[in-house]
């Protein structure tokens, strides 16, 4: 029968080797720390200028397409980098005796860094996850066009609070679905030609409705 330290120091070999496949074991069921998001979906915000009477200027609804990076410090809690662009159709509302007048060839940027909470409805690795962030960027537009008459070339880069809320759907260990309602809040400055019009920034809401395929790194 083995003695005590021979059967010590076969225990120790056998853990020593079992150790690398233990970990490889368990590496294979985790997800990858690093998962990058691409997708799109539509834009929407309420008026970025408004003027005298009822005088608004805002871009109408527009597709848009949305790239995210996503770091994992905990399985509850990630930091996300975001960038979104959109090219919406600009209005210019409630002009007397006309009513509406557009501007197409407008741009939008959005891009954020927040913190992620997720909570996974579940143990196991395809189990949902709802998250909800919260994070601070910047919304920069860009106009260029001719709006009554008068030639537009504006744009300007303003701080902007971003928060978010959704729903993950692991499909397999790297791959998976996301959804997010997410609303940029921002203070836009006034456009420099419109200011005879007396049309004034105004802090105004962008929401965007966004489905993305994510793959693990």
């Amino acid at each position: 029968m083995p003695s005590a330290p021979t059967r010590l120091r076969a225990c120790v070999a056998l853990t020593l080797l079992s150790t690398p496949i233990l970990v490889h074991a368990q590496s294979t069921h985790l997800a990858p720390p690093v998962q990058v998001a691409l997708g799109g979906g539509f834009l929407t915000s309420g008026a970025y200028f408004t003027g005298p009477g009822s005088l608004e200027f805002a871009n109408g609804k527009a597709f848009v397409g949305a790239l995210q990076v996503s770091v994992a410090l905990h399985r509850t809690l990630a930091v996300v980098l975001a960038a979104a662009h959109a090219r919406p159709e600009w209005q210019l509302t409630g002009v007397p005796l006309i009513g509406a007048v557009s501007l197409p060839g407008g741009r939008l940027w959005f891009a954020d860094a927040a913190l992620r909470g997720r909570v996974p409805l579940g143990a196991a690795l395809r189990a949902p996850v709802v998250f909800a962030q919260v994070g601070a960027g910047f919304a920069h537009y860009a106009l260029a066009g001719s709006l009554l008459g008068i030639a537009v070339d504006e744009q300007a880069t303003n701080l902007a609070l971003a928060l978010g809320a959704g729903f993950e759907l692991p499909l397999t260990r790297r791959l998976g679905l996301e959804t997010m309602a997410k609303d940029y809040i921002a203070s836009f400055k006034s456009v420099r030609d419109l200011v005879a019009f007396g049309v004034e920034g105004r802090r105004a809401h962008t929401v965007l409705l966004l489905v993305s395929a994510r793959f693990g790194l």
